[in-house]
């Protein structure tokens, strides 16, 4: 086994981000197993391999580990995350992108070439960071995915810096946003469904979300009976993805409660910008969320249902041979 001494300095740092009690115990395997992955490596390779180890010490420091409770609670909740802001990403940039382009190329007035410019490159680099991500989780890229979202989140939250207002009204604030995409940077990329029929519900929540915010928008046929069409969709897609991913966790062999309780509480923070609108929005959003914990109560229910009828079949004896 390596000493520590022969780790490079900067691997030396890095293990150094360990919590003090795993670095004692655990220390010397893991400088031997970084100089050994780290050798002869250089450029973005050698990069990513101090990422990997800064991110694992990271998740043991704060206690989000593939093992930890709230490590498993993030895995849930990353998936829906992810659904919802590229679906909404979507709906922002692929139907708008015709108009924005026209404005461009025959502008109203004088100066309105320069504002459509503007408006079309702020929609682009805010939108489309997203869809790239979806699509690399949809092919299967892990890693390309989660730099994607680091890049997508600081396009994002530095653009609301100098566009706060406007991005308030459109988003909820920079905050909200902030938060969601902490989730997918912080859940442990070994606990994230990465499997085709994983890939599959988040392409479909993302298409179905933009898809749907696309028709309330452009059709309004049903204003009269709900009110603002489009905001009904914004809210309540997400509670529906939401409280069917519970049930996805739970209906499974082998149910996680701490990824149910994740996606679950998705629902819940998406709910959180209304708050923050003013009181005025305080009655309707405490009967949505009234309505999504009857909802999440529902398909709890639904999956011990579920389970207990799997448990009655195997408990049947076979069929006597005649």
């Amino acid at each position: 086994m390596n000493h520590p001494h022969t780790t490079p300095q900067a691997g030396r740092l890095l293990i150094g981000l360990y919590p003090a009690r795993y670095r004692t115990a655990h220390g010397e395997d893991i400088a031997a197993t970084f100089t050994e992955a780290a050798e002869g490596l250089n450029g973005r390779a050698l990069l990513r391999e101090r990422l990997d180890l800064a991110s694992h010490a990271l998740r043991l420091r704060l206690r989000i580990g593939a093992t930890d409770p709230a490590g498993r609670m993030l895995a849930g909740a990353a998936p829906v995350v992810l659904g919802l802001v590229s679906g909404f990403c979507l709906w922002a940039l692929v139907p708008h992108l015709p108009d924005l382009v026209h404005q461009v190329r025959h502008p109203s007035w004088g100066g309105g070439r320069t504002i459509a410019v503007e408006s079309l490159l702020l929609a682009v680099a805010l939108y489309l960071p997203w869809i790239f991500t979806l699509g690399a989780v949809a092919v299967g890229r892990p890693r390309a995915a989660r730099a994607l979202t680091l890049g997508a989140t600081l396009t994002w939250m530095a653009l609301s810096t100098v566009f706060d207002p406007w991005m308030n009204l459109l988003y909820g604030g920079a905050a909200f946003l902030g938060g969601l995409c902490a989730v997918l940077l912080l859940a442990p990329p070994t606990l994230v469904d990465r499997s085709a029929r994983g890939r599959w519900e988040v392409t479909a929540v993302a298409i179905s979300f933009g898809a749907l915010l696309t028709l309330a928008r452009d059709t309004g046929l049903s204003a009269a009976i709900l009110g603002n069409t489009f905001f009904n969709t914004y809210i309540s897609w997400p509670l529906l993805a939401a409280a069917a991913a519970v049930l996805g966790h739970l209906v499974t062999g082998r149910p996680d409660r701490y990824r149910a309780a994740g996606a679950g509480l998705v629902g819940v923070v998406w709910l959180l910008p209304g708050v923050m609108d003013g009181p005025r929005w305080v009655h309707s959003v405490g009967r949505l969320l009234g309505a999504y914990l009857v909802l999440v109560v529902l398909a709890v229910a639904l999956a011990a249902g579920v389970r207990a009828v799997r448990r009655v079949r195997r408990a049947e004896p076979a069929d006597p041979v005649a």
